[in-house]
Parts: structure tokens; sequence; C-alpha cells
């Protein structure tokens, strides 16, 4: 996946679909549609004398707003806001100044994170994409994500302070290039106009990563030397959340949720399931969602097709949802369905 983030590459999610796509050749306009996120005090074209234009598209994801943007180069104010930003650069350069500090965020180099905090930027072409989220999210998730082990109190502070994150830190490029992943599989989600992405609860993969990025000790796979996983206890909680998922199997689930349903840290649950099941949390989610996606293929309710089974199940597209179903049961859920 290194590919992915050559300059020149890299495709702007979102703006493709006419039904999300906002167009405006006025710096104002654009302002005004960012505002909800980004309350812009000052938008000025970098080259009055060329013709302004711009394209935004903006969705909600669970905890998190997304906005894509591309057009015109712009110096841009914003007043304080509430949101923490990712901001993915997928053409040219930015330069922001956040708190007394400069920041250069071009494309192949890095992304950068912003506290709640007013910011200024310059760039010499408007095109990349902004994750908004509350930072006490992020907070809540990393704390989920340590589990009882915890985290000391002065590295929540990361949180709350700029950062450059490097493609070529080891810590970070797969990360990064995780999220440009996921902002394509998003992009895939929205189509057609009406799609619901929110089944794949990509707000939470999305937030865990940028966790990560922030906090890379939680990286780590391994539980802690103490983490007494064989115990009777543990096999128990381990039962008790298998049987959670099968009763929510047709609700979106996330990774944070199990966490918080057993109260262990990522590490720990992680190995559970590989020790117990040979597969990651969400790899146990997804065939157990197949399983029952076979059975009601098997025995269709009325009105059942095999897309609206595939949704029931957390398989929001079509062709996911065959793929996934041939490499679990070599066959295709329309050969079980017209069985």
């Amino acid at each position: 996946m290194e590919s992915l983030l050559k300059p020149g590459l890299l495709s702007l999610p979102l703006l493709g679909h006419d039904w999300l796509r906002q167009t405006s050749r006025d710096p104002q306009a654009w302002a005004r549609a960012v505002a909800a996120i980004a309350p812009v005090r000052i938008c000025e074209p970098l080259f009055p004398s060329l013709a302004f234009q711009s394209d935004t598209a903006v969705i909600s994801l669970g905890e998190m707003t997304v906005l894509a943007t591309q057009g015109s180069a712009i110096n841009v104010t914003t007043d304080h806001h509430p949101f923490a930003q990712l901001m993915l650069p997928y053409r040219g350069w930015g330069v922001f100044h956040v708190e007394r500090q400069r920041f250069e965020n071009p494309v192949g180099d890095s992304v950068l994170f912003l506290p709640p905090a007013p910011m200024t930027l310059e760039n010499n072409i408007t095109c990349g994409v902004a994750l908004n989220m509350n930072p006490a999210i992020l907070i809540e998730t990393a704390l989920t994500m340590a589990g009882p082990e915890g985290l000391p109190p002065e590295r929540l502070n990361v949180f709350q302070r700029p950062q450059l994150l490097r493609l070529h830190d080891p810590n970070c490029g797969h990360l990064i290039n995780g999220i440009y992943a996921q902002l394509l599989t998003l992009h895939h989600l929205c189509a057609p106009p009406g799609s619901d992405p929110s089944a794949l609860r990509l707000d939470d993969v999305l937030v865990r990563m940028i966790v990560l990025l922030l906090v890379p000790e939680l990286q780590r796979m391994d539980p802690l030397p103490d983490t007494p996983m064989a115990s009777l206890a543990a096999k128990a909680k381990l039962e008790s959340l298998v049987d959670w998922i099968e009763t929510h199997l047709e609700n979106p689930i996330s990774l944070s949720e199990l966490e918080n349903q057993v109260h262990w840290s990522r590490r720990s649950l992680q190995y559970a399931f590989r020790d117990a099941y040979g597969c990651s949390p969400m790899q146990w989610v997804r065939r157990r969602r197949l399983h029952r996606a076979m059975q009601r293929l098997t025995n269709p309710q009325p009105g059942d097709n095999v897309a609206s089974i595939g949704r029931s199940f957390g398989f929001p597209s079509p062709v996911a949802f065959s793929r996934e179903f041939r490499r679990q049961y070599d066959c295709t859920p329309s050969s079980v369905f017209h069985a």
C-alpha cells in the first residue's frame, strides 16, 4: 500500500458523488459550507486575479464528521472551535499556524493533528480531507484501549497539542496509509445516495487509528505478563462477550464496544480471541455474521433478497458481502438463496 501516498496518485474521496458535492465560486460561500466544523473568520483566495472555485463534501460518520474539499489556493483564519482535527493532504502543500507554531503538511510526507484552537492556513491548492471529532472521544477511546492497565495522566495531554505525524516514522506510516484506505472505503460505501456506512463503524476504526498515531505505545499487541487470560474468570468473561456478540450481530459493533463490555485492554482482548479462536475479535464478529447470513439465505423471510440479507448482518456493500461469503463458504450468497 506504499504507493497510495505518492503525490498525484491519491483519489480524493466523497467529492465524486454529485449528491454530496457542493460547489462554491465565492470564498465566503466556501467558508459557510465548512462553518459547522471550522468557523472561518477570514477566507481569501491566494491569487485574487484568478477565478475562485471550490468543491466541498461533508458527511457525519458516527462520532466523527468528515470534510473533503478541493479547489483554489486560499488563506484561511479560523476562530476557536470544539473539534480536534486530523488534516490529510491529497495534493500540494499547506502551511498551518496554530498556538504560535508553524507546520508544513505536504502530500506524501505527513498528516497534521490539531487540537481545538484557532489556526491560519495557506496552501498552494485546496485538496484534502479533515477528520473532525470531539477530543473527549479520543481520550475516552485511548482509556478504553489501554484497559485496566491505564495510561499516565500526562500522556493524555497529547490530545491537547498539535503534532505533525510523519510517513517515514515506523510508528506512523502504516496507520496513515490505513486511514487513507479507510477513507477510500467510505467513498465506496457512500454510493448510491442514501447509503448508510455506519454499519461498519468506520468512525470507531478511524478514531482508534488516530489514537494509535498519538499514543504509539498502545500499538503493542502482547498483553502484560501478569494479565490472567487463562484464568476461569477470564474465560467466563470471554464466553459472556461471545454471547453478547451473538445477540447484537444485526447491529453495528465496534472494537471499542467489545473492550468496554469486558473491561479489557486492546492488547488483552486481541490476545484472548487469538488464543481461543485463532482470529481477531472483529474477524470473529464477521465469521458469526456470515454464519447468520447463511442461515437466513437458507431460510429467507418474506421480502428478503441477497442484498437486504447482507445489509442486515453488517455488509452494506453487496460486492463485499459476496466476496466475504465466497471466501468463507466457497460459494456465492446468490447460489444459496436461489437453491
